[in-house]
């Protein structure tokens, strides 16, 4: 138990280290890639009590290995060195965030706040998408890649989510995948106008996230039968400040 305590800290210690030497040598960046995942995977399996290809050890490693996939692929895109260790270190915050919460509900059950998971889950999914939506938007301008291969990725990653908000919601309803499909229409549509404004990767990855936390919010209080106009007005708010703030503080080029 100590060493599942002392793991807490330690294994995102050794994740964020093994990210800020990766980029000494980008011939074999891949190689540091594969070693931290596959170190990463170990340490939650250390952590979550269930058969390594079981459903619920599955649902409970996906968001924290998307979000390892998405910083490193943010990282392979930052030139500054401090902008680099600043990403590194929040990610490890965030890692040892979910390992202590993860502890808590496995091993110190006494002590777990309800909610923990759903909560932090909805943070995370948050986080992954933004950089999901980063990446994209970046790997447009800098790599040309084609836009129906970053849609598709768009498709998968954000399914991957919401699958797992589905799960850790305890979402039963018959419609969930038909929610699901249409999120990501939606999502995909937003995804392709935004490619057409004079705006910068940074700002479409933002309003794709406000867009993202706007239908999600909508879409799983509905699933769940307690959407109500307060809840609207709330989630309306919040995304239209938000979206607000973003164009009139953005430059347009």
């Amino acid at each position: 138990m100590l060493i599942k305590r002392l793991l807490v800290i330690v294994g995102p210690l050794i994740l964020a280290l093994i990210l800020r030497y990766s980029f000494l040598d980008l011939r074999f960046i891949i190689v540091p890639f594969i070693l931290a995942l596959f170190l990463f995977i170990l340490i939650l399996k250390n952590f979550i009590k269930e058969k390594f290809w079981s459903k619920d050890f599955l649902y409970l490693s996906v968001l924290p290995i998307l979000l390892y996939v998405t910083t490193f692929s943010f990282l392979t895109i930052i030139s500054s060195s401090l902008l680099r260790n600043i990403v590194i270190i929040v990610f490890a915050l965030f890692i040892v965030s979910y390992l202590e919460v993860i502890f808590t509900f496995f091993y110190r059950p006494g002590i777990y706040k309800a909610f923990s998971l759903e909560n932090l889950a909805g943070v995370f999914a948050i986080m992954i998408f933004f950089l999901l939506a980063l990446n994209l938007n970046a790997y447009i301008i800098f790599l040309n890649l084609n836009l129906w291969l970053l849609s598709l990725i768009l498709i998968i990653t954000t399914s991957l989510i919401l699958a797992q908000l589905l799960w850790i919601n305890k979402i039963k309803s018959r419609l969930k995948y038909v929610y699901l499909l249409v999120i990501n229409v939606i999502i995909v549509e937003f995804f392709w106008s935004l490619t057409y404004l004079p705006t910068n990767f940074y700002v479409n990855a933002i309003i794709l996230s406000v867009i993202f936390y706007f239908v999600w919010g909508i879409f799983k209080n509905k699933l769940t039968n307690t959407l109500n106009k307060k809840l609207i007005l709330h989630y309306l708010l919040i995304s239209s400040i938000l979206l607000i703030l973003i164009i009139i503080t953005s430059p347009w080029t």
